[in-house]
């Protein structure tokens, strides 16, 4: 069984009806959350490793380019589809 790994941004929104920008600077403007993605699957024994790894590189990364650069990470057990079910489906004897 496998996990899945997921991520979404942070990103910065003009909110300005005329959207209206000056020298880089929007009139009004938010922080929104992406929608999330799949970053990456691996094996349920991997889980702290993998999840420690990206967590230290976004810290990094949120170090050098501010809060611009922030993720949020989630992990989910992959659900397996009905092509894996049948696929290591045993044959029957009659």
């Amino acid at each position: 069984m496998n996990n899945v790994l997921y991520t979404r941004q942070r990103i910065l929104v003009n909110t300005d009806p005329q959207r209206r920008c000056y020298n880089g600077c929007h009139f009004s403007c938010e922080w929104r959350w992406t929608p999330w993605e799949v970053l990456e699957r691996f094996p349920v024994e991997k889980t702290e490793a993998k999840l420690a790894f990206w967590r230290g590189l976004n810290d990094y990364a949120v170090s050098q380019r501010g809060k611009s650069a922030q993720c949020e990470f989630k992990i989910e057990i992959e659900s397996p589809t009905a092509f894996d079910m049948v696929s290591n489906a045993q044959p029957q004897e009659n």
